[in-house]
């Protein structure tokens, strides 16, 4: 187990004014913590060591912001120096250290905190904006919210947020008329707490959980007997609850909050029935899910930031397993990004030049060590979910499905890994963990159909990306080109290929694959509208099991757009065994170069012939690169 953590100290008076964090012992994980989190799992002490860390770390990150904003003219006269705001929070610590480590464990503080400092410490003249520094002065509203949360007495002024002030971790004070002052004081003494400005005061209730006249409260998500596991806050209102971009206070209607909130109760006892992750430690890592606008019928989109330990961005799922799903993703995603601030398993590993079987774009090999951790949580999940009594036969081939799919992806990832990344000794024990891990979900057998499909689904992936992402020599292709159509002697190797960045393609066949899967009824009624989800009457014929009418499909398509990678990947699937269809598979990018070389010379070649002609010409002459 990791130390207590780091401390706050210097008093309200001024006591140990401009002191730092108490040094203490260094954070470590017991072998035995590191390995349960390595395996993909991780219970409550394992994860205590990991909130630790995570609040050591925002301390240490609060103590650097307020001594380089006490460096610079206050953004506002009436707002005292940064300092004060650090012994208000150690006056509250010194009363509740709870109350003050879940204000600071917060997400969104934890995402403010490392961009605002980022901007503070920007080199160059004249320094930071006025914008940066009246982002800076959040801290005395985190003073504010962590000194509310202990219940101990305080006076301190802070910023407004748009016409009100907010308290992170905590809500949100809707201030009467129109405040002259950009500033207002929240105070808590004998007689309660509540916040005054210019036009007004606005008295906080007792229980800072509940709605009261000019009072948001953050609402809570839980499911019967979960609390307080596995409970996450529903952000709505901090501005700084997206990792990407600052977003408008914005609260949602009782009847969203109240669809959140059935979708979540009827989500949580998937994840706390399932036998390979364990749940308790799972939910110590979901802090607070902050809804997005759909983006997609045909999807849900979550997100995580390494900087907001335990913060959800997501996106409404439509059936209660879909957030499921995000919340076991995210959550190893969480856990995963608090170990490596601990302990390091990859050196380097930033550059974006390496493919991952679950993403349209080239990733860094610490993404792909990411990618790998969350999908093997994914995948055990819908294997334990097998095992749930009552489930329809939709609901089991979804579950081999995508149990079948994330397991072959977590394959292919670790094997780059292996191959690609340098590993630290403790990196080779992490892999050597999951891949044990791993080893068990392998041995899950499912339907020979549920396994072709996911077997389709990956090589359709791989396809796209060589075909939008790569990039083949150009000498190569054509002489390749000059193979087929001139008969001359075929190249010696199949030509390099190179990044070159291309638009992103979406995977719109494994959508459509999930529905008809798992919803029949729904497949057929959005095959009558093929455009509703992006997908071409082609798409629907191969998902559908049609591979000639695909095939049919995918040629008119690609006549119309040579250089469309989904048509030519969905040609690849929809071919019968052989040549061109095994060419097609591991060198698509060739066979589309060589394709657009013909058509310029006024030569062209039916796509699947063509295709069969390189094959052959590689097997009497050239060899794979």
């Amino acid at each position: 187990m990791t130390d207590a953590g780091t401390t706050l100290s210097g008093g309200r008076n001024g006591a140990g004014s401009g002191s730092r964090p108490a040094a203490g012992p260094r954070h470590r994980l017991r072998g035995g913590h590191f390995l349960q989190l390595a395996q993909g799992g991780g219970g409550r002490d394992a994860v205590a060591a990991l909130r630790s860390a995570q609040r050591s770390r925002r301390l240490v990150l609060l103590r650097a912001l307020v001594e380089s904003a006490d460096r610079r003219v206050p953004w506002h006269a009436s707002l005292p120096a940064a300092q004060e705001a650090w012994e208000l929070l150690a006056a509250a610590e010194s009363a509740d250290r709870e109350a003050v480590e879940s204000v600071l464990l917060h997400p969104s503080v934890g995402g403010w905190l490392a961009r605002t400092l980022r901007e503070l410490r920007a080199e160059g003249e004249p320094g930071p904006a006025p914008s940066v520094l009246r982002d800076a002065a959040r801290v005395h509203a985190l003073a504010a919210a962590a000194a509310l949360r202990a219940r101990v007495p305080f006076r301190t002024a802070v910023p407004l947020t748009e016409r009100g002030v907010l308290l992170p971790a905590l809500g949100y004070v809707t201030l009467p008329g129109r405040p002259a002052d950009p500033v207002a004081e929240v105070f808590r003494d004998h007689r309660g707490s509540g916040v005054r400005c210019s036009s007004g005061t606005v008295p906080l209730p007792a229980d800072l959980t509940r709605d009261a006249p000019g009072w948001w409260a953050l609402r809570r998500l839980g499911s019967p007997g979960a609390e307080p596991a596995g409970a996450p806050l529903l952000d709505d209102l901090d501005p700084w609850r997206h990792f990407l971009r600052r977003l408008p206070v914005g609260r949602l209607d009782e009847d969203e909050a109240r669809d959140w909130r059935r979708l979540y109760a009827e989500a949580w006892p998937l994840v706390a029935e399932q036998r390979r992750i364990d749940p308790e430690g799972l939910a110590d890592c979901l802090l607070a899910i902050t809804p997005l606008p759909d983006r997609s019928p045909a999807e849900v989109f979550s997100g995580s930031d390494p900087e907001a330990f335990g913060g959800l961005l997501l996106t409404r799922p439509a059936r209660p397993v879909d957030l499921a799903v995000a919340l076991v993703h995210e959550a190893q995603h969480s856990k995963l990004s608090a170990l490596m601030d601990l302990v390091t398993l990859v050196r380097g590993g930033r550059e974006e030049t390496h493919y991952a079987p679950w993403r349209a774009d080239p990733r860094p090999l610490r993404g792909m060590l990411h990618g790998v951790y969350a999908f093997l949580g994914v995948a055990a999940f819908w294997f334990a979910l097998r095992e749930r009594p009552g489930l329809t036969d939709a609901e089991r081939a979804t579950a081999d499905f995508e149990g079948a799919l994330r397991r072959g992806q977590v394959a292919e990832g670790l094997g780059t890994l292996w191959a690609r990344a340098e590993l630290t000794e403790a990196g080779e024990r992490f892999l050597r963990a999951v891949e044990g891990s791993l080893a068990a979900v392998l041995k899950e057998t499912v339907p020979t159909a549920a396994a072709r499909a996911a077997e389709e689904a990956r090589d359709d992936h791989r396809m796209v990306f060589r075909l939008s992402q790569l990039r083949c020599d150009d000498a190569q292709a054509e002489a390749w080109a000059d193979a087929v159509a001139e008969g001359a002697p075929a190249p010696a190797a199949f030509p390099g290929a190179t990044l070159r960045a291309g638009p992103l393609t979406p995977d719109v066949r494994t959508r459509l694959v999930r529905i008809r899967v798992g919803d029949r009824e729904r497949f057929d009624r959005l095959r009558a509208d093929p455009g509703s989800v992006g997908a071409s009457p082609a798409d629907y014929a191969w998902a559908a099991g049609d591979r000639g009418a695909a095939q049919h499909g995918y040629r008119r398509l690609i006549a119309e757009n040579p250089a469309d990678p989904a048509a030519w990947a969905g040609l690849a699937l929809s071919l019968p065994e052989g040549r061109a269809r095994g060419l097609l598979l591991h060198r698509p990018e060739l066979v589309a170069a060589v394709h657009r070389l013909l058509l310029r010379r006024g030569r062209p070649l039916p796509p699947q012939t063509l295709a069969a002609l390189i094959a052959e010409a590689a097997g009497s002459g050239g060899t794979p690169a």
